[in-house]
């Protein structure tokens, strides 16, 4: 049977009413649903900014994550994502408190959540033994106290950049635990985090930690998109043993590693701004992998990056943009194995060192980068096709023409020697005749706008004929 694809519209708008108050939820039932089996039960509780009375922002974050169609398959199960009151939280805790401490009482919004959790498992058939509780930002405060206070109604809990008393946390050292941060979190430190997760491993509890490396407050994004986010979870039973072993990040492998493990010569972007979107575009390249495999690859910076039409411009082709803002040809050689070998490439395309001369490089040491990168692609497959692309003309320093001059010639001469390599002249076709761009074409003598992609465009049409693609 074909996995059926859902949507938020699958979540059935429900509403729970008790003398303590009331509170809007929506709930997600099990594709093929069958009456006569049992079920998981899924908690999935937001943040702040989608607090109300609506019962549809607290779908925003996380809620496709189970409507996926493959997810379905693989994970049945019921999802329950209540709403929180505006001005009330999961847990009624201080959030600026450099040292939560939970409330002797947690509030309302927390028991009406509780009756809410018993009601829907008294009226479908949920799995008493596989219940479990998620939840970002304030939801990871919720998921952090809950499972301290309610230790033995879950069979796992993953907290996202959330916090707690960790005097308390002990308390859950039966409850297998995978929660997530990220580094450069500002509304919600990752102490926080880090300091629940030390308490539970000094109690002998189950517990994993994955921090991404400069990602802000929304590295629920990040913990949605683990792999095995959901194999992780569903592993685990209550009462019986911990399964850890799928409780490891693939994605903070894609983050940004130290200068030193970087191979070849030469500089690299080191800021903070650069670490952020290597992550994120590294977890949207990966997100991506399946459909984009056997497509040609557009490798390189921002200039690559910006190419937000590629898709469209080349549409009977299946397109692959792997450019990332400020990258350099280092950069490209160490990310070249998920971002571009794993996807089979019919062909690359790459334009890189503007970033290189800028920061310091010599020609030489971008054009041996480059050729380290095509023995990997000719590793891989010695037929694919590789398209060298010129670097483009740019404004800045006066000595740029003539150090972009010295590094095509050398990449001109890379091409010349190697085989099912062609070049694509994107610096003849936007030299002003000084060897700089054109103000119309690069309004900020860097990067091309829609005009110049569209010469671009062509370029490679001429380039791609030449290697009969």
């Amino acid at each position: 049977m074909a996995p059926i694809a859902l949507s938020a519209a699958d979540y059935e708008a429900r509403s729970f009413e008790s003398p303590d108050g009331k509170l809007p939820y929506r709930l997600l039932k099990p594709a093929n649903f069958d009456a006569a089996k049992k079920y998981p039960l899924v908690v999935l509780l937001h943040g702040a900014g989608e607090r109300g009375d609506d019962n549809k922002a607290q779908l925003k974050w996380g809620g496709g994550l189970f409507t996926d169609a493959v997810a379905q398959e693989k994970y049945p199960a019921f999802v329950l994502v209540p709403q929180c009151p505006k001005d009330r939280k999961w847990v009624e805790i201080d959030w600026s408190s450099p040292q939560p401490v939970a409330p002797e009482d947690p509030g309302t919004t927390q028991k009406l959540l509780l009756s809410v959790i018993d009601s829907v498992q008294k009226e479908f058939p949920v799995d008493a033994d596989r219940v479990y509780l998620t939840g970002l930002s304030m939801g990871g405060y919720g998921t952090w106290d809950l499972i301290t206070r309610h230790p033995g109604k879950w069979a796992a809990a993953a907290p996202i950049c959330g916090g707690g008393d960790k005097s308390k946390a002990a308390a859950a050292k039966s409850v297998p635990v995978w929660a997530f941060h990220g580094s450069a979190d500002g509304v919600v430190k990752p102490e926080r985090s880090r300091e629940m997760v030390e308490a539970l491993k000094a109690a002998g509890a189950p517990v994993a930690y994955t921090e991404y490396a400069g990602i802000a407050h929304d590295s629920w994004s990040s913990a949605f998109s683990e792999p095995n986010f959901l194999a992780w979870m569903f592993a685990q039973q209550r009462g019986t043993p911990a399964k850890m072993d799928l409780a490891t990040s693939a994605l903070t492998a894609l983050a940004m590693p130290a200068t030193e493990v970087f191979p070849g010569a030469g500089p690299l972007q080191v800021g903070d701004w650069f670490k952020k979107l290597w992550l994120n575009k590294r977890v949207e390249f990966s997100r991506n992998k399946d459909r984009e495999k056997g497509a040609i690859v557009f490798l390189g910076d921002s200039i690559t990056q910006g190419w937000s039409s590629a898709q469209k411009d080349f549409a009977s082709r299946k397109i692959a943009n792997r450019g990332i803002s400020g990258d350099t040809s280092r950069g490209v050689r160490y990310r070249l194995k998920e971002d571009v070998l794993d996807l089979n490439p019919m062909a690359v395309s790459i334009l890189i060192g503007t970033n290189d001369l800028a920061l310091g490089a010599t020609p030489e040491q971008v054009v041996d980068n480059i050729k380290a990168i095509i023995a990997e692609l000719q590793k891989q497959n010695p037929a694919v096709p590789i398209i060298l692309n010129r670097v483009m003309p740019r404004g800045g320093e006066n000595d740029f023409p003539a150090r972009i001059g010295k590094l095509n010639g050398l990449i001109d001469a890379l091409a010349a020697a190697g085989k099912n390599i062609t070049v694509c002249d994107t610096f003849g076709i936007f030299n002003d005749g000084t060897g700089k761009c054109k103000k119309e074409e690069f309004p900020d003598m860097l990067h091309p706008n829609g005009a110049g992609y569209a010469k671009w465009k062509t370029a490679l049409e001429e380039a791609l004929a030449k290697l009969k693609l």
